[in-house]
């Protein structure tokens, strides 16, 4: 099993939950994650992923909240979870999309990463259009971008999107030049302090706004608990955001209510 942990907590939520409906929504024959980590996680019932994934359930079916129990990623979670599994973002664009993708194309660092992707994609019956690559994505896929069709979907999901890789880029220039080329992009970021929140959003404005991009979607999840600059407590991240581009209106629609 790889060394990722980070499965279930509240960040996972925000970004799974839109991740699912938005890919419900655009249906890209092609898909492509930066960073994908395993598809299937048995659960370990953390205090992080108590006020994560659990705490999303419950509060679902005690609020009795339609809009979140209509959701696909709901529906998919659910049944998983019963049987102590959680679906990372791989397994989740497999059973979103299915045999109507052509390609899924998944970078992971991690060997034993890809390899559990591997066994989930052969249980789904879709390791013939599953493509991994054991390799530093930020090089990857800057070098991939030229070859994919038009209509491909990005799913940028690092923690940090502003660190230069060995390569000179960084996650926000994948979404960036993927965006120039008309694909559809959706990056998620962390952060963990006041000042690291501003600086982050100073940073993708200013890109943006720099290589021209005026159309996108922005929202965010803070806890209460986040400071100027120091750390309380720490949830599973106290705070993540999302950023889309090229997405339909509806599915812009989606992220801003989701978000809410």
């Amino acid at each position: 099993m790889a060394t990722y942990t980070h499965f279930g907590k509240q960040p996972d939520v925000l970004k799974h939950l839109i991740l699912c409906e938005v890919l419900r929504n655009e249906h890209p024959q092609v898909y492509v994650e930066t960073n994908s980590a395993c598809a299937i996680y048995p659960m370990q019932q953390t205090s992080e992923q108590q006020y994560g994934i659990y705490y999303f359930l419950e509060k679902a079916v005690e609020e009795d909240n339609q809009v979140l129990k209509d959701s696909i990623y709901y529906k998919i979670e659910n049944a998983e979870m019963q049987r102590g599994y959680y679906l990372g973002s791989p397994a989740l664009a497999m059973e979103v999309l299915g045999r109507q993708a052509q390609k899924f194309l998944f970078f992971d660092i991690e060997k034993s990463a890809l390899d559990n992707v591997e066994r989930y994609a052969k249980q789904a019956e879709l390791q013939t259009s599953v493509r991994l690559y054991n390799t530093d994505s930020l090089e990857g896929v800057m070098k991939l971008l030229p070859s994919l069709p038009k209509d491909s979907f990005i799913h940028i999901d690092p923690y940090e999107i502003d660190k230069k890789g060995d390569s000179g880029v960084t996650y926000l220039d994948i979404l960036i030049q993927a965006t120039q080329l008309g694909m559809k992009c959706l990056l998620w970021y962390g952060f963990i302090t006041e000042d690291d929140k501003e600086s982050l959003e100073n940073y993708i404005t200013s890109n943006l706004k720099k290589e021209g991009i005026k159309s996108y979607t922005c929202v965010e999840l803070t806890m209460n608990s986040i400071r100027k600059d120091s750390i309380l407590c720490n949830p599973g991240i106290l705070g993540s955001g999302i950023l889309a581009t090229n997405l339909s209106q509806e599915s812009q629609q989606i992220i801003l209510d989701y978000g809410n």
